[in-house]
């Protein structure tokens, strides 16, 4: 599983903040991103993002601006959805209006985010980009599917995958395969829960 984890409480400096996100990302971005240098953020760029809106201005300790596990929430679930392919027109205002459950669930994929654009055709070409990714296309906040119960009649639909002796996985074509190393964390995490739910039945 990952190496570093999301801090339960935090407050830094721009400096900070910059630092610990880039410390953060790589385990929130997509595996088989082309360009990892591009991943990083600087202040400069987090003060952009700050005054198009897409994070909250920070708050003040005298002259100091100072950010929180909020501000790092936002700033992470802000690039990993630009890497997902939403432009930050689009993300406008969103995040700001987000909880820190619903950050978090957004950067671990445990929920989906799909934006209107307001372009007709733009949300039809990602309702269809949605489509082939087998995801379900939809235009609000939803939660990712409960996994699939195993096939009965049509093995054709999945492959069977041996785990460990007596312990195999069939996965749907349709299955929406982690794509972050978070998402890998978290479905880990699902796997180690249904397994426990088998030690605890009689």
């Amino acid at each position: 599983m990952s190496g570093h984890a999301l801090p339960g409480s935090w407050t830094g400096t721009l400096d900070d903040l910059a630092a610990l996100a880039n410390t953060l990302l790589p385990q929130y971005l997509p595996l088989d991103r082309s360009s990892r240098t591009q991943d990083e953020v600087n202040p400069r760029l987090i003060r952009h993002y700050t005054t198009q809106g897409l994070l909250d201005p920070p708050l003040k300790e005298g002259r100091e601006a100072r950010y929180t596990r909020h501000h790092l929430l936002q700033l992470l679930t802000l690039r990993r959805l630009m890497q997902g392919g939403h432009s930050a027109q689009a993300l406008q205002s969103l995040l700001t209006r987000q909880s820190d459950p619903e950050l978090e669930a957004l950067l671990t994929g445990e929920l989906r985010l799909q934006v209107q654009t307001g372009n007709a055709a733009l949300d039809y070409l990602a309702s269809l980009r949605e489509n082939q990714a087998s995801a379900p296309p939809v235009v609000r906040m939803a939660p990712t599917p409960p996994a699939s119960p195993a096939p009965s009649s049509s093995p054709a639909r999945y492959t069977r995958l041996m785990l460990a002796p007596g312990l195999e996985l069939h996965v749907s074509r349709e299955a929406r395969l982690p794509k972050t190393p978070a998402e890998q964390d978290t479905l880990a995490r699902q796997l180690i829960a249904a397994l426990d739910t088998l030690r605890r039945t009689p």
